[in-house]
């Protein structure tokens, strides 16, 4: 291991789906010169500048969704980029930092700050579904339960007398990275959307539509993101978007925002995004998450703020007029 130059590895441990990590390998200098020396595992030499990492005892490689890492069922794979060596270097420094925080002393050091402008989504393209009956087939595409339920009982209960909503979950990609910051907010919620809609024209949902007695598309999605942008501190909002694909009409609202400590804004972005600075690999939440033991990546909103952010998004649903 020692004769690997430049070279990081690292032992990932999956806690609660935080991104926890214990260095379990030797780190190189520049020079090939052993900087710390901790307990090493055989791996095959690699080229400069890899991060690899092991998930468990069974040595499966896993992905933290930051381009310094290729996996590919249990292969040996890097991606040739000349940020690699200071993306693992911040991931080490993150997981090894001595001053992690406290959930006691985090709570209601951020505030709720007011709602940003509601957002103008570009028109969606116009989709020909069958017509069966007077059921409202309600896509959601994502998989989060809590937003699933929350946009479910938005419009089950808001239906008009005599409607039924069927639900179907469409897991479809955002095309703005796991962190999505300024205006990718809006373009993720309108790729979700589209994707969506292309996707239920697949064959699968042939036979819904004929026994559920589909006689209108909506399809609705909440995309949270960072605005950086324009702001004083650093927030986080969520963007939600209602578009009925039968009558073309669409609604949006953005909800309040959590405000942030822009260190940790400038941690995540340390880990780089796809191309686009405003699509980042990895969420504010996961960084947060990993500094604070205990503390829930998807919903730091309600220890920072006070306030879920699922309770937030629900403030904003209701403000919305649904396009029945």
């Amino acid at each position: 291991m020692a004769n690997i130059p430049r070279t990081t590895v690292g032992w990932l441990c999956a806690d609660a789906g935080q991104m926890v990590m214990e260095v379990a390998a030797a780190v190189l200098d520049g020079e090939g010169q052993r900087e710390k020396d901790l307990q090493t595992s055989p791996a095959p030499v690699l080229p400069a500048f890899s991060f690899l990492f092991f998930k468990g005892a069974d040595r499966a490689l896993c992905s933290l969704q930051i381009p310094t890492v290729v996996v590919a069922d249990g292969t040996w794979t890097t991606l040739a980029s000349q940020n690699v060596a200071s993306y693992a270097f911040e991931l080490i420094r993150l997981m090894t930092d001595a001053s992690a925080m406290e959930i006691p002393l985090l709570y209601h050091t951020e505030n709720i700050v007011p709602p940003r402008p509601d957002p103008q989504l570009p028109p969606f393209p116009l989709h020909h579904f069958p017509t069966y009956g007077n059921t409202v087939l309600l896509g959601i595409p994502t998989e989060n339960e809590h937003k699933t339920a929350l946009l479910h009982d938005f419009l089950a209960e808001r239906a008009p007398d005599g409607v039924k909503v069927h639900v179907v979950t469409v897991p479809v990609a955002s095309g703005v990275g796991e962190q999505p910051y300024n205006e990718a907010g809006v373009a993720g919620a309108y790729n979700r959307i589209s994707n969506a809609l292309n996707h239920l024209h697949g064959a699968e949902f042939v036979e819904t539509f004929k026994e559920k007695l589909i006689g209108t598309v909506i399809v609705a999605s909440i995309e949270s993101y960072i605005q950086t942008e324009d702001i004083e501190r650093p927030a986080d909002f969520g963007i939600v978007v209602v578009h009925n694909a039968t009558t073309q009409q669409t609604r949006a609202c953005c909800s309040k925002g959590t405000t942030l400590p822009p260190e940790y804004v400038r941690r995540a972005q340390h880990f780089g995004s796809d191309g686009d600075p405003n699509h980042g690999n990895v969420t504010v939440g996961q960084i947060l998450a990993a500094r604070v033991p205990g503390l829930d990546k998807a919903d730091w909103q309600a220890v920072l703020g006070g306030r879920s952010r699922y309770e937030l998004l629900g403030e904003a649903t209701r403000r919305l007029t649904i396009p029945w």
